[in-house]
């Protein structure tokens, strides 16, 4: 609950729970966790946070100015872009491991370099030349001498208010990405892998909340395949954009329809960690006016959760030109809410699916639908993965799956199977 503004007080807009498509993205191999603060160790904010076009192409316009073949001398700002080339500063390029291992020298490295260039901005105004001209002063003003502000980088994440959240990459540009939102702060950040950005989000959110584990809690996620459309305005490139009570959250790429007004997608989207909503909106947008949808639908959230499996239809767009026939896009979704109970609550829980998984899964797998087995062999692999017995689990129904074909070799791990699905988990 939030609770309401005092009197007097100006009433602040709320943060944004989705980036927009023009927010920069920085590089987290620059930052580290320090102190409860998301602190950049690189050298400078405005070379560490990159700016990606949204074509895909992450090509710095140094790149392109200078063809190959063309020497010319480094000098200091082409090393510092050269440092950067991967996104890492040139600390990261010399030692990946000792980056992290001392943070906090390398912030009062990084300290005094801001002050040595505030010395040198304290030279004489000008300077002579031979021909009696005079160059202009690099000191135009006082600015080096004041106390160094806060860095528009840092994130404080010791408040109440603090979202850590993944980010669609159709939304910013590129994958792996995930955003922090601190008051009425907000920085998207880009990763190398999606183990990587898994494991930032995790430690970000257990810094935020150390007794995240033994807090219950409720865990929001969307699952929505946007497959096609039919009737569209025809040889227009479209987008088919997601939004969440009004959230631009997600959107498929720009594809033309055809001469007859189909248009498939066949895109999958995975939205999880999501804030609280009632609605799913989905809005067709041309590529060239993204801020103006052609037509839109509305569908209820609670629509979604009531089915046990995802539920297909074809939905009908309101806006549209009035043609004969109305347009409809095509989707199948779910949307899950799962309340996760103190991490004591699941110990036995645990324990007996640790030491029984063997007699469980031989009872339910004559026992349930094909279409439940994919989702509890996930959830047995999460569980002993936890425990350290996935190995053991996996072999143990490996052999189960040999014994029980025998001779039949060309059936094995190609039936609906709980050990053909956990393998696939």
């Amino acid at each position: 609950p939030v609770s309401a503004p005092a009197a007097g007080t100006p009433r602040t807009s709320p943060p944004p729970l989705a980036p927009v498509p023009t927010a920069p993205v920085w590089d987290v191999s620059n930052f580290s966790l320090v102190d409860g603060h998301l602190v950049l160790v690189g050298r400078d904010e405005e070379e560490q946070c990159r700016s990606r076009t949204r074509a895909g192409s992450s090509t710095s316009n140094s790149t392109n100015q200078h063809p190959a073949g063309d020497r010319r001398d480094p000098g200091p700002a082409a090393e510092e872009k050269s440092g950067r080339g991967g996104g890492r500063s040139a600390e990261s390029e010399t030692s990946p491991t000792s980056q992290f291992s001392n943070v906090k020298g390398l912030l009062w490295k990084r300290l005094r370099e801001r002050k040595s260039r505030g010395a040198a901005k304290t030279e004489p105004p000008a300077t002579p030349v031979p021909n009696g001209e005079r160059v202009p002063s690099r000191s135009g003003s006082r600015e080096s001498l004041l106390p160094l502000p806060p860095s528009a980088a840092e994130l404080d994440l010791t408040g109440d208010d603090v979202i850590v959240r993944p980010v669609h990459g159709s939304i910013v540009g590129e994958k792996f990405c995930f955003q922090v939102i601190a008051g009425e702060r907000s920085r998207s950040f880009g990763c190398a892998s999606l183990a990587e950005r898994d494991r930032w989000i995790e430690n970000l959110r257990r810094t935020v909340q150390p007794n995240k584990d033994n807090c219950e809690r409720l865990e929001l996620a969307l699952s929505l395949w946007v497959y096609e459309g039919r009737d569209l305005p025809p040889r227009r490139r479209l987008r088919c954009h997601l939004h969440l009570d009004g959230t631009l959250f997600a959107r498929t790429t720009a594809k033309a329809a055809g001469p007859d007004g189909d248009l498939f997608w066949g895109e999958l989207f995975q939205l999880a960690a999501l804030p609280p909503a009632r609605a799913l909106t989905l809005a067709l947008c041309r590529d060239d006016q993204p801020a103006q949808p052609v037509a839109s639908v509305t569908v209820p959230l609670t629509e979604l959760a009531a089915a046990r499996q995802p539920l297909e239809r074809w939905y009908p767009l309101s806006g549209a030109g009035g043609g004969e026939r109305v347009p409809a896009v095509r989707v199948r979704g779910r949307y899950r809410e799962v309340r996760v109970l103190p991490i004591v609550r699941y110990k036995e829980l645990a324990e007996f699916i640790t030491f029984h998984y063997r007699e469980l899964c031989a009872r339910l797998e004559p026992a349930i639908a094909v279409r439940h087995k994919e989702e509890l062999a996930g959830a047995l692999v999460r569980v002993l993965q936890s425990t350290g017995k996935a190995k053991s689990f996996l072999i143990d129904l490996g052999v189960a799956e040999l014994d029980r074909f025998d001779d039949r070799e060309a059936l094995i791990f190609r039936e609906n199977t709980l050990a053909t699905k956990a393998i696939d988990e």
